[in-house]
Protein backbone atom coordinates (compact mmCIF):
# COMPACT_ATOMS: atom_id res chain seq x y z
CA UNK A 1 0.00 0.00 0.00
CA UNK A 2 1.36 3.41 -1.00
CA UNK A 3 0.64 5.82 1.86
CA UNK A 4 0.65 9.64 1.91
CA UNK A 5 0.43 12.00 4.89
CA UNK A 6 -1.63 15.16 4.40
CA UNK A 7 -1.60 17.96 6.99
CA UNK A 8 -4.27 20.57 6.36
CA UNK A 9 -7.17 22.29 8.07
CA UNK A 10 -8.64 23.43 4.75
CA UNK A 11 -11.57 21.10 3.91
CA UNK A 12 -11.71 22.18 0.25
CA UNK A 13 -8.00 21.55 -0.26
CA UNK A 14 -8.25 18.24 1.61
CA UNK A 15 -11.07 17.05 -0.62
CA UNK A 16 -9.33 18.05 -3.87
CA UNK A 17 -5.95 16.64 -2.96
CA UNK A 18 -7.18 13.45 -1.29
CA UNK A 19 -9.34 12.67 -4.32
CA UNK A 20 -6.45 13.28 -6.75
CA UNK A 21 -4.08 11.14 -4.68
CA UNK A 22 -6.56 8.30 -4.34
CA UNK A 23 -7.11 8.33 -8.10
CA UNK A 24 -3.35 7.86 -8.37
CA UNK A 25 -3.58 4.70 -6.30
CA UNK A 26 -2.42 6.21 -3.02
CA UNK A 27 -3.95 5.88 0.44
CA UNK A 28 -4.16 9.18 2.32
CA UNK A 29 -3.82 9.75 6.06
CA UNK A 30 -5.33 13.17 6.75
CA UNK A 31 -4.23 15.00 9.88
CA UNK A 32 -5.40 18.35 11.18
CA UNK A 33 -2.63 19.11 13.66
CA UNK A 34 1.15 19.04 13.83
CA UNK A 35 1.03 16.63 16.77
CA UNK A 36 -1.16 14.16 14.90
CA UNK A 37 0.96 14.44 11.76
CA UNK A 38 4.21 13.93 13.67
CA UNK A 39 2.77 10.87 15.43
CA UNK A 40 1.81 9.47 12.03
CA UNK A 41 5.31 10.07 10.65
CA UNK A 42 6.93 8.42 13.67
CA UNK A 43 4.59 5.42 13.60
CA UNK A 44 4.49 4.89 9.84
CA UNK A 45 7.60 6.52 8.41
CA UNK A 46 8.69 3.38 6.59
CA UNK A 47 5.30 3.08 4.90
CA UNK A 48 4.96 6.73 3.84
CA UNK A 49 5.58 7.52 0.18
CA UNK A 50 5.64 11.28 0.85
CA UNK A 51 3.99 14.02 2.92
CA UNK A 52 1.98 17.08 1.92
CA UNK A 53 2.05 20.02 4.33
CA UNK A 54 -0.31 22.98 4.00
CA UNK A 55 1.67 26.03 5.09
CA UNK A 56 -1.50 28.07 5.56
CA UNK A 57 -1.40 27.03 9.21
CA UNK A 58 1.45 29.52 9.66
CA UNK A 59 4.32 28.40 11.85
CA UNK A 60 2.70 25.00 12.49
CA UNK A 61 3.44 23.75 8.98
CA UNK A 62 7.03 24.99 9.22
CA UNK A 63 7.41 23.27 12.60
CA UNK A 64 6.30 19.96 11.13
CA UNK A 65 8.56 20.36 8.09
CA UNK A 66 11.58 20.96 10.32
CA UNK A 67 10.74 17.99 12.56
CA UNK A 68 10.24 15.58 9.67
CA UNK A 69 13.41 16.74 7.96
CA UNK A 70 15.40 16.32 11.17
CA UNK A 71 14.22 12.74 11.71
CA UNK A 72 13.33 11.44 8.26
CA UNK A 73 15.38 13.23 5.61
CA UNK A 74 14.50 10.58 3.03
CA UNK A 75 10.77 11.37 3.15
CA UNK A 76 9.85 13.68 0.24
CA UNK A 77 7.73 16.61 1.40
CA UNK A 78 5.43 18.73 -0.74
CA UNK A 79 4.54 22.15 0.67
CA UNK A 80 1.48 24.10 -0.50
CA UNK A 81 0.59 27.66 0.39
CA UNK A 82 -1.77 30.44 -0.54
CA UNK A 83 0.60 33.09 0.81
CA UNK A 84 3.66 34.57 -0.93
CA UNK A 85 5.07 31.58 -2.81
CA UNK A 86 8.59 32.99 -3.17
CA UNK A 87 8.93 33.60 0.57
CA UNK A 88 7.30 30.29 1.55
CA UNK A 89 9.36 28.35 -0.99
CA UNK A 90 12.62 29.86 0.21
CA UNK A 91 11.85 28.77 3.78
CA UNK A 92 10.45 25.41 2.74
CA UNK A 93 13.43 24.40 0.59
CA UNK A 94 15.92 25.36 3.31
CA UNK A 95 14.10 23.05 5.70
CA UNK A 96 13.88 20.04 3.41
CA UNK A 97 10.86 20.44 1.14
CA UNK A 98 11.13 18.70 -2.21
CA UNK A 99 8.35 20.70 -3.87
CA UNK A 100 6.54 23.95 -3.11
CA UNK A 101 3.28 24.82 -4.86
CA UNK A 102 0.91 27.78 -4.76
CA UNK A 103 -2.77 27.30 -3.98
CA UNK A 104 -5.07 26.78 -5.65
CA UNK A 105 -3.55 23.69 -7.23
CA UNK A 106 -5.19 21.49 -9.79
CA UNK A 107 -5.36 17.73 -10.18
CA UNK A 108 -3.09 18.12 -13.22
CA UNK A 109 -0.42 19.81 -11.07
CA UNK A 110 -0.73 17.01 -8.51
CA UNK A 111 -0.24 14.43 -11.25
CA UNK A 112 2.82 16.30 -12.57
CA UNK A 113 4.40 16.45 -9.12
CA UNK A 114 3.69 12.77 -8.48
CA UNK A 115 5.26 11.76 -11.78
CA UNK A 116 8.43 13.71 -11.04
CA UNK A 117 8.61 13.40 -7.25
CA UNK A 118 11.37 10.81 -7.19
CA UNK A 119 13.77 12.76 -9.37
CA UNK A 120 16.83 13.95 -7.39
CA UNK A 121 16.54 17.36 -5.71
CA UNK A 122 13.32 18.29 -7.47
CA UNK A 123 12.24 21.88 -6.84
CA UNK A 124 9.09 22.87 -8.67
CA UNK A 125 7.26 26.12 -8.23
CA UNK A 126 3.92 27.02 -9.68
CA UNK A 127 2.86 30.54 -10.50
Amino acid sequence: MRLVLLLTRDPNFEKLLAEALRKGGLSVVVTGSVDEALQTVCARSGALEFAVIDFDDGCHGMTLLKAINACHRELPIIVVTSSDLDHAAALAYVHGAAVCLAKPITATEVDLVLSKLHQPKLQLTAA
